[in-house]
């Protein structure tokens, strides 16, 4: 296990004058809920269709890169990236890589800063840097989270209009003219396995908002929009089962109280799995039939956050994984498995809404890494590490980023984490689902890995 106490000093990662000023718009972003020369390198670029596949960060120096397991085979997706521009020249810094389902094609957000204004574009280039597209431009719109259909041919993008409300848009990954789907604040979405149509969640619970909804949004044409009769509980992204027969939900019932259910396509309630006692995260095992979920609960000794998972067919017994300062929960791709991770090092609130209040009360804070084996029952701390920035923006929306990026290896054996290293410096690292093999490969701020 690796842990804080291993490391010489405190963290203090440094950063340049453009970088903050990004940092700071994406901050604001997510709390409201030319031609460029990309790599063509002829080194060897590893596939992303390998047992391992290939690991898309956001390096220190502003651009994108792909690479394996062991940081050997790095490639440069971007070259054009400034974060320290001189009078007369563009900031300019790549923010958000996605990968596609397919494992073939990676999108990604630039943002770019002169004299002349704000200008964000969103790429979808092929695995090895080449065949990149500009899919989207805008200077008053900027996209900052990207989510692809299943069959890796449109990329779904949320960001904010013109008058600071959210707004989310499709555009094909190969390019051409975007289409405006909806808007509202908060907003959270999921893909049907079909990709025909999208599930929205838009405006909270509906005991804090009466205009709170759910609604799917046909994109086929047939069915453009269907509003369901259903109050939206305490919840932020709703979930499609893989087969696509049913979906999870949050809602709340006629006595007022919040329930996790199962919807048909109909949008009419099928099962109620679980009485809720707070706000509820939420994903299905990748694989079938078990949804995992973390509830809230006000606890006789303090607040506390409980990991649960059922099979849905058979939602009695319930297996509690976890229960604590949970943060976020990720699937492996085989199912078999769940990386947790828990808050560490605070002394502060039992239990803060964010990392980030823990962190900034106490730089060092950190967040260990457990991984659950649904086949065995066993736990396992397989390490603990400083978050980056970057990393701790996608915590408190992680239900969000449950569906459209991994942590995990395809093969289910690996997790790739985005931490901060001895020097104060942002890195990338990777480490076995058993504990093994922890390592640095790269200096990056945030990373994910391809699903193939």
């Amino acid at each position: 296990m690796i842990s804080r106490s291993d490391q010489d000093q405190p963290k203090v990662v440094k950063k340049s004058p453009f970088f903050m000023v990004a940092l700071a718009f994406l901050a604001v972003s997510l709390a409201c809920s030319f031609i460029i020369p990309f790599a063509t390198s002829e080194s060897s670029v590893p596939t992303p269709n390998s047992p391992l596949g290939l690991i898309a960060y956001v390096g220190n120096d502003g651009n994108i890169y792909t690479t394996d397991r062991d940081g050997k085979q790095p490639n440069a997706i971007t070259q054009d990236a400034n974060l320290n521009p001189v009078a007369g020249q563009a900031g300019r810094i790549y923010q958000y890589p996605a990968w596609a389902p397919d494992g073939q094609r990676l999108a990604f957000v630039r943002f770019s800063l002169s004299q002349s204004g704000q200008e964000v574009s969103l790429f979808s280039a092929s695995s090895d840097g080449k065949n990149s597209v500009d899919t989207f431009t805008s200077q008053d719109f900027a996209p900052f989270y990207l989510s692809w259909s299943p069959n890796s041919q449109i990329i779904a993008f949320l960001g904010n209009d013109a008058s600071g409300t959210l707004a989310q848009y499709l555009v094909a990954a190969s390019g051409g003219e975007s289409k405006f789907i909806s808007n509202g604040q908060p907003y959270y979405w999921d893909w049907s396995p079909d990709n025909h149509t999208l599930i929205v969640h838009i405006g909270g619970a509906s005991s804090a908002n009466p205009n709170a909804r759910l609604a799917f949004i046909g994109l086929d044409g047939s069915n453009p929009k269907q509003e369901l009769d259903l109050k939206p509980g305490s919840f932020e992204a709703p979930a499609w089962s893989p087969s696509g027969d049913v979906l999870a939900l949050a809602t709340q019932n006629d006595a007022g109280d919040d329930e996790l259910i199962l919807a048909g396509r109909d949008g009419k309630v099928k099962q109620v799995l679980a009485s809720l006692s707070g706000p509820v995260a939420f994903a299905w095992s990748p694989k079938g039939i078990d949804l995992a979920y973390a509830v809230f609960e006000e606890a006789e000794l303090g607040p506390t956050i409980h990991l649960i998972v059922l099979d849905s067919a058979r939602p009695d017994p319930q297996k509690q994984v976890a229960q604590g300062k949970l943060v976020a929960f990720f699937w492996s791709p085989d199912g078999q498995k769940i990386a947790y991770f828990l808050l560490g090092g605070g002394e502060e609130d039992p239990l803060a809404s964010s990392f980030q209040q823990v962190s900034q009360a106490n730089p060092s804070a950190s967040l260990i890494v457990r991984v659950y084996d649904r086949i065995s029952g066993d736990t396992k701390e397989v390490a603990t590490f400083a978050p980056t920035d970057s990393f701790q923006q996608i915590l408190p929306f992680y239900s969000q980023y449950q569906r459209s990026g991994t942590i995990w290896s395809p093969d289910s054996l690996n997790l790739v984490l985005s931490g901060v290293d001895s020097a104060g410096e942002n890195a990338i690292y990777t480490v076995g689902a058993d504990g093994s093999q922890f390592q640095k490969i790269a200096d990056g701020n945030l990373a994910f890995w391809s699903w193939k």
